[in-house]
């Protein structure tokens, strides 16, 4: 009976509305094995390249298996491939494979099964991945008796945020299935960033930087998954503005105009500059809190970006007018007993 490989990758298919604050990416894995071979090492090339047309950037996968097979043997692999580009291609020590569609009517494959919840992949006894068949791409791998190097390229979807400023993007690469080989070498993970974008955080830690290339080695025993985010570049004045944020920005302001308020007050005991300031004072706090968002977007280079339902800020207006009114008015009734 011959042994069988399983190569899984579990893309998310990407949608998007307005309860829905960000976009879906693609989640795939490693090779997936069984019986005797081993994997003595990964090298996993990730480049993170902007599409033209709609300006997102996608990932571009390029990955490499050396694998060990005791015997020469013809395996099949398969493929779960949702919603991916089409340009993927699979080599088997330099030859490349074409895949193609599995026909589960016309014919029956044995590491495809079903029961009353569906189909599913079984890889050994007691583990199972629900499958759609009409996701399964198939190919047939030539392995030599000794070392065989299986090389995927294939473009993945990042997951990113619809909403805010700038887009922070993530992708995700399960590490699960190297348990079930019989052994698995180190992974060597290659990270090159295109101009326009940052490196942010990593399940892996800092590594080690180069110019725009961040490197990782790591063992798969101490990793169920790699998570890498990253986020567009922005400059030292665009930071500040966006940590602050519009309602920082706004915050700031208002406690400036709170102080010219009180000292104006206890210089003069007119009303009108009480009543003045009680309602400019919470009106220019949401029209700054407002022109913040066209401030940053300017210091980005971008032009309306999206933030939600920003509006809904302006009905507490009556909530913040009656708390400014209580506090002021009791300033200015003690600052005129005490003169």
């Amino acid at each position: 009976m011959k042994k069988l490989f399983f190569f899984l990758l579990f893309p998310l298919l990407m949608f998007g509305n307005m309860a829905k604050p960000w976009m879906d990416g693609s989640q795939h894995s490693v090779l997936y094995g069984v019986g005797n071979a081993s994997v003595k090492s990964e090298i996993i090339n990730i480049r993170l390249v902007k599409e033209p047309v709609d300006e997102i950037y996608f990932a571009k996968y390029s990955i490499k298996y050396r694998i060990y097979s005791p015997q020469k043997q013809k395996l099949p692999l398969l493929f779960i491939a949702i919603n991916l580009n089409d340009e993927r291609e699979v080599k088997v020590n330099g030859v490349s494979k074409n895949t193609e569609l599995l026909n589960i009517e016309k014919k029956k494959y044995s590491f495809i099964q079903k029961d009353e919840s569906g189909f599913f992949v079984k890889y050994d006894q007691s583990d199972k991945v629900p499958v759609n068949p009409n996701d399964l791409l198939y190919f047939s791998a030539d392995l030599v008796e000794g070392e065989n190097i299986i090389e995927v390229t294939y473009n993945a979807d990042l997951e990113y945020n619809t909403y805010g400023f700038i887009k922070n993007y993530k992708l995700e690469y399960s590490l699960y299935p190297s348990k079930f080989w019989k052994s698995f070498g180190p992974i060597e993970v290659n990270l090159i960033l295109d101009d326009g974008i940052e490196f942010k955080d990593s399940n892996l830690g800092s590594g080690k930087k180069e110019r725009k290339i961040y490197q990782w080695k790591i063992s798969p025993q101490n990793h169920e998954n790699i998570v890498i985010t990253v986020s567009e570049n922005t400059s030292f004045i665009s930071k500040i503005l966006l940590f602050l944020d519009p309602f920082g920005i706004a915050l700031i302001t208002f406690v400036g105009m709170f102080l010219i308020h009180l000292k104006l007050i206890k210089r003069s005991s007119k009303k009108y500059i009480l009543v003045l300031g009680i309602v400019l004072v919470p009106i220019l706090f949401y029209v700054i809190y407002f022109l913040s968002f066209d401030l940053i977007d300017l210091s980005l280079g971008k032009k309306n970006t999206k933030h939600g339902y920003v509006f809904l800020y302006v009905v507490t207006y009556p909530l913040l007018l009656l708390i400014y009114w209580i506090l002021m008015w009791l300033i200015y009734k003690r600052t005129k007993r005490s003169k």
